[in-house]
């Protein structure tokens, strides 16, 4: 059947007198036109001067308006058509440039609701199968190959299939809105929510679903920081936060304190097993932060075994000039008592640390000369005294002669020991009086060569620990500060010596232990002692060198328990499975999943197998299917609603009786169409 020119062009073709009449009371006629429609219709006559008359459109035009003109619903009048002028069949032959560009994001109808048999854009393309319904486009051309042809696609050279467009982007030269895409230097942000009202939008706000306001009162920002407005920082580069906009994070984990679950200990990955108990706020605490681990915590690691002591390696400078000589209070010289001092320390301390010595000047050869006399390692108590006992006051003091034979000797080293590297290294100065004795560096002044020398060794991560034997001068303070211990001890008899020495021990006295297996969460280690577990804060963990350390009050408590009695075990979590969460807002300013930053900054979603949004998923809204004339196996390989045809392409299904067409090849019959006009599909 051949179109009605009556009910062509503005309405379509009709089904019905019903559906026509129906689609003339929707567009709001005034009296006359409605007269005039229905008596078009059932008179083949009208009132001539309104719109449904017919006017002078020979064809006479299915809006009755004159031709060039079609009927505005808002205005309720004839205007001029942009869509060109009706054919002799009733058709409207649109070309591109003729056709109403309106943005696919501007209000449309929503082409599912359209009749899928109809034809919209009057191209001879079915709504069901095109790119662009509400456009004249018979060539559905689509660059992108997004599945939105290019005459209505808000970025045609760029695939975005949902054709996201802010509100306040640019319009092209086409009129339509431009999509988040391929809009130039857009950010990409949601940069105004603010849900809990704390002057952070969410986008930036590292408790997003907490009221946790930037530290400075008022959310003001410094004059010097030209960039920041308020509490919505705009930085170069997107460089955040800006000072004076920061957020309370004691750790630096990129958790807030206000929903951190461990405030005081760096865990990104917060992860909380169930059943562990609440803190005061009513947060589930962070395995990282538990006393122990609760019966949901999967165990990956476990060691019941002695912890090992890696002692430190202690090299004593020891002074024998002749001041040593003097007599004390005890009626000892200070000679005496500084051997019966080392003597006690030989005794407590000889397998806690592994001694050197040296002294200034030499046992024997006094004046100005030095030597040395053990090379660091582990002695017993006998060997240890009597390296000493027979020491006497003798000669000079040339101290820097001394300290610098430590640097330049390396005598702190022991390259056989496998553990020399993890061992701390200290040096024990112990002197009675000045510096003295010439020497041929710096300004030739002995006290400041010893600072130099000193500094040197502390430069190589050698601490110097200084006691000043019957004497308290401004320089033994120079020297405790060049070798990065702060303060100084005095003594003045054997037991206040030893009392320093055991002083030094505890503060280089490390409890360390190499873990086997190498833990998979560093967040979840636990130690017990004796069945009873430690505070995390009494126990830390180095990753670079997979050595667990206890505090010193945790160190002195396990030293004091028998070894053989001893029990000690350490408890090591699996590795977490830290799933990506969706950013807050329309996309991140950054994204970090499970504490690793993956994107910065985000950008809209392009099809290009990357994950420009940072949403976790890769080329999300883009298609899974084959769209026109691409390839296929099977029909559940193509975009509805193309079907697989014989040659392996997504084709169109043929078109029914009424559809619109261009060719016969469109039709499962024929269609009525000459030269590429838009017809129906009839019977042959």
């Amino acid at each position: 059947m051949v179109n009605n020119p009556a009910f062509s062009g503005h309405f379509g073709a009709p089904n019905s007198l019903f559906d026509f009449l129906v689609k003339i009371m929707n567009l709001r006629f005034n009296f006359l036109a409605l007269c005039s429609t229905l008596f078009l219709i059932f008179a083949l006559g009208g009132c001539t001067d309104t719109p449904g008359t017919g006017g002078g459109n020979s064809n006479g035009g299915s809006d009755g308006c004159p031709e060039g003109q079609q009927f505005d619903e808002e205005l309720e009048e004839c205007v001029a058509s942009d869509n060109g002028s009706s054919n002799a069949n009733g058709s409207n032959n649109q070309t591109p440039n003729q056709s109403t560009n309106t943005a696919p994001n501007s209000n449309e109808p929503d082409p599912s609701e359209l009749d899928p048999w109809g034809d919209e854009g009057n191209d001879g393309i079915p709504n069901k199968y095109d790119n662009c319904p509400f456009h004249y486009n018979p060539d559905q051309t689509d660059t992108s190959g997004d599945g939105v042809g290019d005459v209505c696609d808000n970025c045609p050279n760029h695939a975005n299939p949902d054709q996201a467009a802010s509100p306040d982007n640019p319009t092209d030269d086409r009129g339509i809105i431009m999509g988040d895409v391929c809009v130039p230097g857009n950010v990409y942000v949601d940069t105004e929510t603010d849900t809990m009202g704390d002057g952070v939008p969410d986008i930036m706000d590292i408790c997003p679903e907490h009221y946790n306001p930037p530290l400075e009162v008022g959310c003001n920002c410094p004059d010097s920081d030209p960039y920041c407005t308020e509490c919505l920082c705009q930085c170069p580069d997107n460089v955040y936060p800006c000072d004076g906009c920061e957020q309370l994070d004691s750790t630096g984990d990129g958790v807030g304190d206000a929903c951190d679950n461990c405030p005081d200990h760096f865990n990104p990955n917060q992860v909380a097993a169930e059943g562990n108990p609440t803190d005061d706020r009513g947060i589930v605490m962070g395995n990282a932060c538990v006393p122990e681990p609760n019966e949901n915590v999967p165990i990956c690691g476990l060691q019941d075994t002695e912890f090992e002591q890696i002692d430190p390696n202690i090299y004593i400078s020891l002074d024998l000039s002749g001041s040593m000589g003097q007599l004390t209070d005890s009626g000892k010289t200070r000679m005496e008592e500084a051997i019966d001092g080392m003597d006690l320390i030989a005794e407590e301390l000889h397998d806690e640390i592994r001694f050197g010595l040296g002294t200034y000047p030499h046992p024997t050869q006094g004046q100005c000369t030095i030597s040395h006399i053990l090379d660091v390692g582990t002695y017993t108590i006998n060997e240890l005294q009597n390296t000493w006992k027979d020491y006497a006051p003798i000669g000079f003091t040339p101290m820097w002669a001394s300290i610098n034979d430590i640097y330049v000797n390396n005598r702190l080293s022991d390259f056989s020991d496998p553990f020399d590297d993890q061992r701390v290294k200290a040096v024990l100065l112990i002197t009675d009086g000045i510096a003295n004795c010439s020497s041929s560096v710096g300004d030739g002044v002995p006290e400041n060569n010893v600072v130099n020398a000193i500094s040197n060794l502390y430069d190589n991560g050698v601490l110097t620990f200084v006691v000043g034997f019957n004497i308290d001068d401004d320089s033994l303070q120079a020297y405790a500060d060049a070798g990065g211990t702060n303060d100084y001890y005095l003594a003045d008899e054997a037991g206040e010596l030893a009392n320093a020495m055991r002083e030094v021990a505890d503060l280089l006295v490390d409890c360390s232990y190499s873990l086997d297996p190498v833990p998979e969460n560093e967040d979840q280690i636990w130690v017990s002692v004796d069945g009873q577990y430690l505070d995390v804060n009494d126990y830390s963990y180095d990753s670079g060198e997979n050595l667990l350390s206890l505090s010193d009050s945790a160190c002195s408590e396990v030293r004091s328990i028998d070894a053989e009695s001893l029990e000690l075990e350490i408890k090591m979590g699996c590795a977490s499975q830290c799933e990506p969460e969706e950013p807050a807002g329309l996309c991140d300013l950054w994204y970090e999943t499970c504490g690793e930053e993956i994107c910065d900054p985000c950008e809209p979603e392009v099809c290009d197998g990357t994950d420009n949004n940072c949403s976790g998923v890769v080329d999300d809204y883009c298609l899974d299917c084959s769209l026109y004339m691409e390839p296929c196996e099977s029909t559940e390989d193509c975009c509805e609603p193309f079907v697989c045809n014989e040659d392996g392409l997504c084709d169109r299904e043929c078109y029914p009786l009424g559809a619109p067409c261009r060719s016969s090849e469109d039709c499962c019959d024929q269609c009525d169409a000459t030269g590429g006009e838009v017809g129906e599909c009839i019977t042959g």
